[in-house]
Parts: C-alpha cells; structure tokens; sequence
C-alpha cells in the first residue's frame, strides 16, 4: 500500500457506484419489459414453456406483493357478509394447506367486531407469532399458517403473467441469493399457481454467472450486462 498516496472521495454518484438492485431494475428491466419483444427475449433466456404470442402479450408487474393483493381483494370483497366471510375463510384454508375449519373462531375471527384478521396485517393486528404460538397448539397447523403469513408478505422483484403461465423473477445486484428467499418464492409460487390455475416458473436475473452456482440455485438466469446488451439492441 502507497502510505503517500492521497484519499480522494468519489466526486459523483454514477451507475458504477450504484449498489440498489431496486435503481437496476428501473434502469434496465423496466423499459426491457416495456417491449413486447423484451418479454419475448427474457422469457425464452428463462426457459419459460409458454408460447412466444403469449410472451409477446404477457402483462409486467414490479415489486409487487401479488398473492398479499389476491387475498386483500378476496378479503374485502367478502367483509361484513357473514356467508361469504365463511367461503373465503374455507376457501384460503385450503389453499394454505390448512384444514377447511381451521381456527375460524380462535385465529380468523379475532379483529374487532369478531372481523377476519388479516394475517398480513402490520404489528399485533396480524398473525404476528406470539399470537399464533398462544392460539394454535397443533404445530403442523401453526407451521402452515405462519408460512401463510411469510407467503402474503413475500415480494416479486418482477412478476410476469401469460394466459397460461406467470413467472416470478427474483433481481439480485451486487448482493447475494439467500437460499431462505429462494424457498419462500417457491412455497408462494406454488400456492399462486393454485389460485391463479397458471402454472409457475422462476427464474433469475443476477450480476454474474457465479452468483446462482455459489448460492446452489439450479434455475434458469440472466445477467444484467446480457439484458442491457438486448436493451440497446432494440
């Protein structure tokens, strides 16, 4: 090391400074996926089986929480009507994989009023986890539904919806894949697919080609030079 060499402070922030997978992704991905012909690319790179009209039409969505909307629409579509807060109820149960009558009254049935609690719902209005260690003493059914909960709160960086597929794809940027992240999008996928009657794909978009060998992800990838390589083609 120079002992003699002189500190000099980054004199301006720029793309080679920029750390935020979030500021990548409006750079690169946005106006990509903007294209018709961007899906197209991006998905056939991701290896999705869907056909190439249906990529062309498919519609985007970024960082967005879409089961957590599914179940917040479902949820205040059915509120106050006691028949259908009961269908509903049954309804997410099975789709959590819970049983059809699991704690209507103990957990479901505990806001104000005796209203559905949301499980997603912020602080102790939710099913935050001391509420569900006191309430459900079965630990399979306390596991499905505290893995509801981490479903609802689980965000796609892009989500991409065809008639007969979606695909959630998770941006990393100078950071790493966490192996928890990954199964958490696969559980959430999964259950999407159940309640959209779409059939689910993953894929990934990340810095190198390391990045999903050292994390232990076998899933189709992009990286960000080969998207902007395609955005400046187009």
């Amino acid at each position: 090391m120079d002992k003699n060499k002189t500190f000099q402070p980054v004199d301006t922030f720029s793309w080679e400074v920029n750390r935020a997978e979030r500021t990548q992704q409006a750079h690169l991905l946005v106006p990509l996926l903007d294209r018709s012909e961007g899906r197209a690319w991006l998905l056939e790179r991701l290896k999705c089986p869907c056909t190439r009209e249906e990529a062309l039409a498919a519609e985007v969505f970024h960082l967005c929480f879409p089961l957590r909307d599914l179940f917040t629409k479902d949820y205040y579509q059915c509120r106050g009507t006691s028949d259908l807060e009961d269908q509903f109820i049954a309804y997410y149960n099975k789709l959590f994989d819970l049983p059809e009558g699991f704690g209507v009254e103990e957990v479901w049935r505990t806001a104000p009023g005796g209203q559905i609690r949301h499980p997603a719902a912020g602080g102790r209005a939710g099913w935050y986890e001391d509420f569900l260690k006191e309430r459900v003493s079965n630990k399979q059914h306390h596991q499905k539904a505290r893995d509801a909960r981490r479903m609802l709160g689980t965000e796609a960086d892009v989500f991409i919806q065809t008639a007969s597929h979606f695909v959630i794809v998770e941006c990393k940027y100078r950071s790493q894949f966490s192996m928890e992240q990954y199964r958490r999008q696969q559980m959430t996928g999964k259950t999407l697919a159940s309640r959209l009657g779409r059939v689910f794909h993953f894929g990934m978009v990340c810095e190198d080609d390391r990045d999903p060998a050292f994390a232990k992800i076998k899933e189709p990838y992009v990286t960000w030079d080969q998207v902007e390589t395609k955005l400046a083609e187009m």
